[in-house]
């Protein structure tokens, strides 16, 4: 009887630990701080769901009339092959990692993405872009009911290279694209 207590208390010891071995593989949520500046529940919940994300070459530039095609903002001028939800995670975990932003920092230069990423749960979406020229990042989504853009703007300098990574895996034939380096010219 005793055998038999020690190998079920043995299992469950077992269990446990393959338990919290497996929750450390699940990508970790943003901290409030991470959460506030993404605008809250509604774009934190798209990002951590994300299905699949369509990738784009963005133009720099931001019309102020409507466009055709665009993201974040900025008109489309190509398309990538859309992305699987393991692609997703990989952006949602950089964007929930507090140390990929440079909070204490402004820059001086000009925001002129060249990349963006739309990453969607079900029929909703959140639109990622961003500037290699000053190592910048914007969030933003259109929330139901609403015709305003809500925008979130932050400095990755600590996340480049795995943003880099991120836009050559979707780009394979962009030459600019793959020309990008894991340091960039600090502004």
């Amino acid at each position: 009887m005793r055998i038999m207590k020690l190998a079920a208390a043995g299992a469950l010891v077992l269990s446990l630990g393959v338990a919290l071995r497996a929750d450390d593989d699940k990508p970790k949520g943003p901290s409030d701080k991470v959460k506030a500046w993404m605008g809250g529940t509604r774009p934190v919940g798209i990002v951590a769901g994300a299905s699949r994300v369509e990738v784009f070459r963005v133009n720099p530039e931001k019309p102020t009339e409507p466009m055709g095609k665009e993201c974040g903002g900025y008109p489309v001028i190509s398309t990538g092959k859309e992305q699987p939800k393991e692609f997703a995670a990989r952006i949602a975990a950089i964007l929930f990692d507090e140390k990929t932003y440079d909070w204490e920092k402004g820059k001086k230069c000009e925001f002129q993405p060249g990349v963006g990423f739309r990453l969607w749960q079900d029929k909703d979406w959140v639109d990622v872009v961003l500037c290699f020229n000053c190592n910048e990042l914007e969030v933003s989504t259109i929330p139901p009911g609403e015709k305003d853009r809500k925008t979130s703007h932050e400095d990755f300098d600590a996340a480049r290279p795995a943003l880099v990574k991120l836009c050559k895996d979707a780009f394979p034939e962009d030459k600019e694209i793959q020309g990008l380096t894991d340091k960039g010219d600090k502004k």
